[in-house]
């Protein structure tokens, strides 16, 4: 299998999951403790159980307001982030209030195009910034169109509309990532079996993610 390249954001290479509020845009959220690799795509979606809020959305996973950037603004029960007047030169992050071992979201809007990133994916608790550069296993969302990032195997083409659906697969110490239902054929292995948040890490103005 092959591996991507990695670009470490911190000051030392071999810091797993950490946080660095020094680092600069255009950069890559991986941590180091593992790579990932192309995994053999499968259709098969993980069972998720779902419970009604009063609100009647059922999502079961929200974003918490005491781990969120402030250029990030929540609604619909925490369950929608939105981004606004984002630097392009400043990482915005937020991160799911509880720890879960699969997630769905759906892209409301992605943005401007070419100004800035967005990782989604897992993140420990005590790696996550606010308003700097949180670490994890991320996949880059790129727009629709651009498949991939030359020489990085964890981006991948989505449209609004679409979903990303992770899933931390503890008892193997995998990460795999799915496309409306889909795998990308993104998997991260060796990872430790602690508990991982869902979180969005983007310096890109206009971005409106929910939960699903």
């Amino acid at each position: 299998m092959a591996k991507a390249t990695e670009v470490d954001t911190t000051s030392s290479r071999n810091q797993d999951d950490a946080a660095s509020k020094e680092s600069k845009p255009k950069v890559s959220h991986l941590d180091e403790a593992s790579e990932p690799t192309q995994a053999t795509p499968t259709s098969k979606e993980p069972e998720k159980k779902k419970r009604k809020r009063e609100n009647g959305n059922t999502n079961t996973e929200s974003w918490d307001p005491a781990h969120c950037g402030q250029l990030i603004k929540l609604s619909n029960d925490d369950t929608t982030m939105e981004t606004f007047i984002v630097n392009p030169e400043d990482w915005s992050c937020v991160m799911a209030s509880t720890s879960v071992e699969t997630f769905s979201v759906q892209f409301n809007t992605l943005g401007q195009r070419d100004n800035g990133d967005i990782w989604i994916g897992y993140c420990k608790q005590d790696g996550f910034v606010p308003n700097g550069s949180t670490r994890g296993r991320f996949c880059q969302i790129l727009p629709p169109g651009r498949e991939s990032v030359p020489g990085d195997e964890t981006s991948h083409a989505f449209a609004p509309g679409d979903t990303l659906t992770v899933v931390h697969k503890r008892a193997n110490g995998t990460i795999v990532f799915l496309k409306n239902d889909q795998d990308i054929g993104v998997e991260y292995e060796n990872v430790s079996d602690e508990d991982r948040f869902p979180a969005v890490v983007t310096n890109r103005d206009g971005v409106s993610i929910s939960f699903v």
